[in-house]
């Protein structure tokens, strides 16, 4: 037998054994119908072969006492056993998304996906002629950016880190946090790691001065040139909620603070708005026909400005004047860079 039959017979296996209830039995032909809509088109037959394989490995057994004879899946311990199959919408969705989860996740990180990824495209590779084109010209994955390769981690630190956040355990380090600046030695306790777009950060409490008045901070895991777990039980600080850090505006590097954003903004940016707001009180009044007033309330931060320096002529701020005058002199500055040209 060839190796891609067996492949095929293994995951035709896999996707019934799915599809067998502990709840209600059910009956082969009905298991007939899900497999082929799964892709497997077998003779009713088959299916009784498989049925028969795969009771002698796992809690599955049919009914016999009375007709139709139905098959059911029982629990062994309390646990029904785990079986990790995929079906062929969840292997394109895999397949969808899986260069764009490259893109973001470390190597470290990916390693742990990949099985999913290869399972789905030994899958997808089994359709048979039914199907009307190939799969792989069926889905694509674009990042919505300029492409930039995200930042190299050693992935001996992050192991280092992922321990120590798991056990609570402090870790000393070296930090180069700016260019042409010594590396900092810091006395961290791991609170968290996020991921945000391609940089993944570590959220931990400095305690290189003792633990009272210990700031949170966010690090970004590819400056750590030094990575050392002291093997100490640290102190996880009682108030502190990554959601809620998170919902407070942290990894848009904020300070918490929020303002009532006014402003000016084309039809077309505002066409975009409405579909993607910027906050739960976003409000779009029209001026005319080629101009919106925005008014929201959003965080104070980094992000912030960024997205408005990247809207160029689309957006001119009315409010808060801070930001507004902010906003002016840097636009003045880069035309001025442009005239120097």
């Amino acid at each position: 037998m060839s190796a891609n039959k067996n492949a095929n017979t293994l995951l035709r296996q896999q996707t019934l054994l799915k599809c067998i209830p502990t709840d209600k039995g059910i009956r082969s032909t009905e298991l007939l119908e899900l497999i082929a809509n799964e892709g497997f088109n077998v003779s009713h037959r088959t299916l009784q072969r498989d049925l028969d394989v795969l009771s002698q490995y796992f809690p599955i057994y049919s009914e016999t006492e009375e007709k139709p004879y139905l098959w059911r899946s029982t629990e062994l311990g309390g646990l029904r056993t785990h079986i990790d199959t995929i079906s062929l919408t969840d292997a394109l969705s895999l397949m969808l998304v899986e260069k764009s989860l490259k893109q973001l996740l470390p190597p470290a990180m990916q390693r742990h996906l990949q099985n999913n990824f290869d399972h789905s495209r030994q899958l997808l590779n089994t359709l048979k002629d039914d199907y009307n084109a190939q799969w792989l010209d069926k889905v694509a994955s674009v990042m919505p950016d300029m492409g930039f390769k995200p930042p190299v981690i050693n992935e001996t630190l992050l192991k280092e880190i992922q321990e120590a956040l798991l056990r609570d355990q402090t870790i000393r380090t070296h930090y180069q946090a700016k260019q042409k600046v010594a590396a900092i030695e810091y006395h961290l306790m791991p609170l968290a790691l996020v991921q945000r777009g391609d940089v993944l950060y570590l959220i931990a409490q400095d305690i290189t001065k003792g633990y009272e008045n210990a700031a949170v901070k966010r690090f970004a895991m590819h400056r750590f040139q030094t990575v050392k777990r002291t093997y100490e039980q640290g102190i996880r600080p009682a108030d502190f909620n990554l959601q809620q850090y998170i919902q407070d505006g942290a990894m848009h590097f904020s300070n918490g603070e929020t303002l009532k954003l006014k402003a000016k903004v084309t039809a077309e940016l505002a066409f975009y708005l409405t579909e993607s707001p910027m906050s739960d009180d976003m409000v779009l009044m029209p001026l005319d026909e080629h101009f919106y007033e925005l008014t929201a309330t959003v965080h104070n931060s980094w992000q912030l400005n960024w997205w408005l320096k990247g809207q160029g002529a689309n957006i001119v701020v009315l409010e808060p004047q801070s930001l507004r005058t902010q906003l002016s002199d840097n636009l003045r500055k880069a035309l001025e860079a442009y005239e120097l040209q």
